[in-house]
């Protein structure tokens, strides 16, 4: 009889070491993917705009090297006619990375040039003329004006507008959402101060929603732009220290006992001596 016994103490004791084994695989999954997407996620978006880039010149410059006057005096060398270009470059990986790499500073030189050309009158005519074409063109003409909009707002004298990060009420009253202030204007009736907050959704802070606030109930926070994107990516797991939903305050204007209970910044002045 003692041996059922002890069948029985034996059963549970290794359905523990089970899941301690899994738990401990699963952690070190979890941190070895974590370790490896951003560095995915890097390398897919770097070979997304090389590729953009390249693409964007590189026919003309394939163009050019099946003409005979650029084999002559340019390239020094007779293609051969028996094959398609394509296949001639792939035969020799570094010439066809070479190429690629020549069609990415191009489309750079093209960008440059296409600068230098609308910051003068006659270039801004051009664009002008051809934006009152587009302005014809029904559909295009509303994505063609929305990101030019949001573009000239990002590289524009209005960046600085897109560095205030607000803690926002919603989608309720008692809840905040994090949020970036685009813009504040005064009320057209009241002459009240309000903002318009962008408000990103959680993973892809690329899309949200818009919102029309009065700006006494928002609260503006010290983070950057970085810092918020970073937090709203991760769910709230990866946020700084300072965080408060008292409005229009900062860490040294905390009560002490508040205070207390608020991690301090490394930069904090109340910690130098």
């Amino acid at each position: 009889m003692p041996e059922p016994e002890s069948a029985g103490k034996t059963k549970p004791h290794r359905s523990r070491i089970g899941a301690t084994l899994k738990a401990l695989v699963r952690t070190r999954v979890m941190a070895g993917v974590l370790v490896v997407l951003p560095i995915y996620v890097t390398i897919f978006l770097i070979k997304l705009v090389f590729g953009v880039m390249r693409d964007s010149s590189q026919w003309v410059v394939l163009a050019l090297l099946e003409t005979e006057w650029v084999q002559e005096h340019v390239w020094k060398t007779k293609l051969p006619q028996d094959k398609p270009l394509d296949e001639f470059l792939a035969e020799y990986p570094m010439l066809d990375w070479g190429i690629a790499i020549f069609s990415v500073l191009l489309t750079i030189l093209i960008l440059y040039a296409i600068g230098v050309l609308t910051a003068n009158i006659f270039g801004r005519r051009v664009v002008d003329m051809f934006e009152r074409f587009v302005a014809r063109v029904p559909m295009v003409k509303t994505v063609y004006r929305s990101s030019k909009q949001i573009l000239a707002t990002l590289a524009g004298g209005q960046t600085q507008n897109f560095q205030r990060v607000a803690l926002v009420p919603f989608p309720h009253e008692k809840m905040r959402c994090v949020g970036f202030v685009t813009s504040t204007f005064n009320d057209s009736h009241t002459g009240e101060e309000l903002a318009t907050v962008f408000i990103p959704t959680t993973p892809n802070p690329t899309t949200g929603y818009l919102q029309i606030l009065k700006r006494k109930d928002l609260v503006e926070l010290d983070w950057s732009v970085e810092e918020a994107v970073q937090t709203i990516m991760s769910g709230g797991i990866l946020r700084p220290d300072f965080l408060t939903i008292v409005p229009q305050a900062k860490q040294g204007e905390l009560p002490e006992e508040v205070q207390a209970k608020t991690p301090q910044l490394p930069n904090d002045p109340s910690q130098d001596p």
